[in-house]
């Protein structure tokens, strides 16, 4: 067998034969970055060839001729294997060995491995007048389409530097437009009120996203956020909630002082614009995201609500990203379901002035117009027939209300298309005068037509709303009652009051009775039925099962588990049972996931030209990241390089290695099959040495090198060692990865140990002792702080904490900080700061984590106490990624499950040639499995003007604060999952807690913060 690298031979018109060995990759083509071609048939950069360890790759780099592969076309990447002939316009370039015992099947190949499945039958295609309605109401006949899409899922269409560039050149219009109106106030004027506001209803009819994108109001508001001098608050409460009355008075307001002659006075108009540009400033700078203007005060913002509320042309949102939760039921986050969910809000306060607006809109808009230019008449009598004019319309929108089975949705657009055909019935006069004055050439005919597309816009509008709110009742399960969020509710807790399970669950046979929002592995784990257990986020896939029935009854899963269900490729009933939820009725669940289809659908846009990526780390980071990276690109390959020995594994579940008796069993995440089908290559028990930036490659301790296109760090991280004397005598360890655990059993059982001492109090450390007193051994706990985990929670609930260890019979020792461990030659001994001694057999540190920079740094990657990233997850060097516990974002690294399991995905998305950024999330802590269950999340200490509401029983501890009327923090100690996942939404969601639900706060009813949310702010779509 030849070894070596890769050697081909090319045969070029007019030009001798010449071989070539393949060191790296190499661009052929005119222009080639390695090997220029005289071959005037060819493209400038036609094709690249990428020799690894495992395969010789081609790929076209998108030629105008092609480039085939013994005589087949290439459509993708193909592996190359010796006597190959690869034809790029009269040019051959022939293998004349590659040295690879195994090569990669061509992924290219058209003919099938097994029969193909008959193809079932099809519908007939719809019309074409059928399918021009569908799209023109927003029907999707299919059922598949995401019918409520965030911004972020919408395909964009514009660079945002060139969004940029419009909000630049509009504030620029926008504040020449002012000077003009003290300069040249005819001229001023007759812009603004003869051009702009005409206008402007329409643009809001057709595609108000693309006004909220390049207002200059909106960009003048986020000038402090875009250059980073905003305080970044969370808006008071009257103007989070009452921000709409603001905002419909200043639009009445400011509109009616036109009938005081605000359209004819170039310097009232220009003081007026200017005031609202200050305006949008300040609260730009004081308040977060769009909060201080945009959706709050605006006063185009309730117009905006009422005709924007189902774009012809949906625009993107440009501006926030990433999202910082300023806004309810925000527009620019979810297009069509933002103005449905407002009105359909069970809060009164909220829903009522949305309405309200809707109401007397055409009321004024016709009034105006009826009073605009009756100058015989006084002031007083004109704003007091407008005004009856608005009461008028008012009373008969709620007579409406009340009369009739029409839903206020229906009247409210209604109303809204009204108001905008009365507009243009009068604006289409200014228009046409409006074209004649730019033009010179008289169109008084010409407000005709803009009155006929007008209306039938309308009718239009009105359908496709109508469409919007039959599919908004579907996704969210409304009648014709307001809409709770699907939170679970909990059952009273009165020990004096006694009822019959709301649920059950039955797991192969076994009925389980469960409680209204506990998880199915709570249920699980009641029944006491063998299941694993991870994370309990969703994320580390440890509990897969197999919903046979009742799969209605659980809540919908989130984007995480959405995330872990693809990645395990399971059927389509599989759910992960920390995530899925029980709200009434019975469910029976398989804890066997039934395997799935092995179908994915191939991405039919990506980058050709990236042919290799390495992945440094075998962790949850480095397979979410390799995961990722195929769904996003079929063709590339894919290096998985890992130091530990085993697959991915569920490093949350390591402890039990210490007392259990399965060793491995049931901890592996992914089967190694895994890999194969996905076509990644693993390399585990292999060190990664080097990597070399400048020549893109990343050498292995093996001798092998591998090229890359991109490369991603996912290295983790180790446990931080502290400056301990005699940490390397025999008997000390460290508790981070599974052969750590498997070795501590191994000594505590070969050298009879009794005694264990762990210094460091907080999870880790807790679950170590844990784990080690199950073992048999009397366990100390030495914690250097006052009181146990007091980053995550606070006095009274550590207090609690210490007293459950202590009764496990688990001592924990505070202010206690370790100096030195004795012994000869193993441990025998711990001697403290304060000059204490206690003895042991076994001694663990779990003071921390440090991140895994040595391999980065020494190739030239910055660092600091992690590999430096942006929230594109982005290194300071070209194409080099990180994610997970070796990345440091903004001064941190997380060192959380969860969060490198996101940060991968970013990462491999954005290495693929996208541009997502990294949603910001508060952390959460769970404590579990030690014989407590605790959950934190938040904040721990409150701030001034903050409340905190504290339930402290017998059975449990719950602990919430409500910081200017939202959660912003809550502890959970003790069983109450539906308390839990309440507390998770309502910080999550950051809507407001009413006042009205306080009190049954203060009474343990956590039920309420269920009805501060909307379904339509979850996600509805299923990908």
């Amino acid at each position: 067998m030849l070894s070596g690298p890769p050697l081909i031979e090319i045969r070029e018109p007019g030009r001798a034969a010449r071989r070539l060995m393949l060191s790296g990759p190499v661009t052929f083509g005119r222009n080639g970055d390695n090997e220029q071609l005289r071959d005037a048939t060819i493209s400038p950069r036609h094709l690249r060839l990428v020799p690894s360890p495992t395969a010789l790759s081609v790929v076209d780099l998108g030629s105008r001729n092609g480039t085939t592969v013994n005589g087949v076309p290439l459509t993708g990447r193909a592996a190359l294997t010796t006597g190959d002939t690869v034809q790029l316009g009269d040019t051959e370039i022939i293998v004349l060995y590659e040295p690879v015992t195994e090569p990669l099947a061509r992924i290219d190949e058209d003919v099938p491995s097994e029969p193909p499945a008959p193809t079932p039958p099809v519908d007939p295609p719809p019309s074409r007048f059928l399918t021009l309605a569908n799209r023109m109401l927003g029907i999707d006949p299919t059922g598949k389409r995401n019918l409520f899409p965030a911004s972020t899922e919408l395909p964009t269409r514009m660079p945002r530097k060139m969004w940029h560039l419009v909000r630049i050149a509009s504030m620029a219009v926008y504040f020449e437009m002012i000077v003009a109106m003290f300069v040249r106030p005819a001229g001023g004027l007759f812009v603004f009120f003869g051009v702009v506001v005409p206008l402007l209803p329409g643009l809001f009819l057709i595609a108000p996203g693309l006004w909220r994108n390049s207002c200059p109001l909106a960009a003048t508001n986020q000038i402090p956020r875009v250059l980073r001098f905003t305080r970044g608050k969370n808006p008071p409460d009257w103007l989070y909630a009452r921000g709409y009355l603001g905002a419909t008075t200043l639009f009445f307001g400011i509109t009616g002082a036109r009938l005081a002659g605000l359209d004819r006075n170039g310097v009232a108009a220009g003081v007026v614009l200017l005031l609202v540009a200050v305006a949008a400033f300040t609260g730009g700078v004081l308040f977060k995201g769009k909060s201080g203007w945009c959706s709050s005060i605006c006063p185009l913002f309730p117009l905006q609500r009422a005709y924007g509320q189902t774009p012809f042309v949906t625009v993107p949102n440009s501006h926030c990203e990433p999202c910082v939760g300023c806004a309810k039921n925000c527009f620019d986050l979810k297009p069509r379901a933002a103005y449905q969910s407002d009105l359909n809000d069970p809060e009164l306060a909220w829903s009522a002035p949305r309405k309200l607006f809707a109401a007397a809109l055409p009321g004024f808009v016709l009034g105006f117009f009826t009073l605009a230019g009756k100058t015989e008449t006084s002031l007083v009598q004109r704003y007091s027939v407008l005004g009856l004019f608005m009461i008028v319309a008012i009373g008969l929108f709620f007579a409406l209300e009340a009369m009739t089975p029409l839903s206020v949705a229906t009247i409210s657009v209604g109303y809204s298309a009204l108001a905008l055909n009365i507009f243009y019935w009068f604006a289409g006069v200014t228009l046409a005068r409006s074209f004649a004055t730019v033009t010179g050439l008289s169109a008084p005919w010409l407000h005709w037509p803009i009155s006929v597309a007008i209306l039938f816009a309308t009718i239009v509008w009105i359908a496709r709303t109508r469409v919007v709110e039959l599919q908004f009742a579907l996704s969210t399960g409304m009648r014709t009652e307001p809409v709770l969020l699907s939170l679970p509710k909990v059952r009273p807790r009165d020990p004096e009051i006694s009822s019959a399970p709301a649920a059950s669950v039955t797991f192969d046979g076994v009925q389980v009775d469960a409680d209204t929002g506990m998880s199915l592995l709570d249920v699980a784990e009641r029944g006491k039925r063998p299941i694993e257990a991870g994370c309990r986020m969703g994320v580390c896939g440890a509990d897969p099962v197999a919903v046979l029935d009742g799969m209605s009854c659980l809540s919908p899963p989130g984007q995480d588990e959405r995330n872990t269900l693809r990645r395990l490729g399971f059927a389509e009933n599989t759910r992960m049972a920390c995530c899925a939820r029980i709200s009434t009725g019975n469910v029976e669940v398989s804890l066997t996931p039934e395997p799935g289809s092995a179908n994915r659908r191939r991405p039919t846009r990506f980058d050709r030209s990236i042919v290799s990526v390495a992945v440094i780390g075998n962790g949850i980071a480095g397979v979410t990241a390799a995961d990722f990276l195929r769904r996003n690109h079929p063709d590339c390959e894919i290096h998985l390089v890992g130091r530990e020995s085993h697959p991915l594994y569920n490093r949350m579940g390591i402890s039990r290695l210490v007392y259990g008796r399965s060793a491995m069993q049931g901890l592996h995440l992914l089967p190694e099959q895994w890999y194969d089908d996905n076509q990644i290559t693993t390399w585990l028990n292999t060190l990664a040495t080097s990597i070399d930036l400048a020549g893109r490659r990343v050498f292995l301790g093996t001798g092998e090198a591998l090229p890359y296109d991109r490369l991603i760090l996912a290295m983790g991280a180790s446990s931080a060692l502290p400056p301990i004397e005699g940490l390397s005598r025999p008997g000390c360890f460290v508790l981070r990865e599974a052969g750590d655990a498997i070795w501590i059993r191994s000594y505590a059982q070969q050298f009879r140990c009794a005694t264990a001492v762990v210094a460091g109090g907080g999870l880790l450390g807790l679950e170590a002792a844990h784990a080690l007193h199950l073992l048999g051994l009397q366990v100390t706990v030495l914690d250097r702080g006052d009181r146990l985990l007091a980053k995550q929670i606070d006095a009274r609930c550590s207090q609690l904490v210490l007293d459950h260890f202590t009764r496990t019979g688990i001592q924990v020792l505070r202010h206690a900080e370790t100096v030195s461990v004795t012994g000869d030659p193993a441990v025998r001994r711990v001697v403290l700061r304060d000059g204490r001694e206690i003895d042991c057999d076994l001694f663990l540190t779990a003071t921390g984590i440090r991140p895994n920079i040595d391999l980065a740094r020494s190739a030239g990657v910055p660092v600091e106490r992690g590999v430096l990233v942006d929230d594109r997850m982005r290194t300071r060097v070209p194409d080099v990624y990180a994610a997970g516990d070796i990345a440091e974002l903004d001064g941190q690294v997380f060192g959380l499950w969860p969060v490198a399991a996101e940060q991968a995905q970013i990462a491999a998305v954005n290495a693929l040639g996208g541009d997502r950024p990294l949603a910001g999330a508060e952390p959460a802590m769970i404590l579990k499995g030690v014989g407590l269950e605790l959950f934190s999340t938040g904040k721990v200490e409150p701030e001034w003007g903050d409340e905190v509401i504290v339930i402290d029983r017998p059975d449990s501890y719950r602990r919430l604060i409500l910081s200017h009327g939202r959660v912003a923090g809550a502890t959970v100690l003790g069983h109450h999952p539906g308390d839990l996942a309440a507390a998770q939404q309502a910080m999550s969601s950051r809507l407001p807690v009413p006042v009205t639900a306080r009190g049954a706060l203060h009474a343990g009813d956590w039920s309420v913060l269920a009805r501060t949310e909307r379904t339509a702010e979850q996600p509805v779509r299923t990908p």
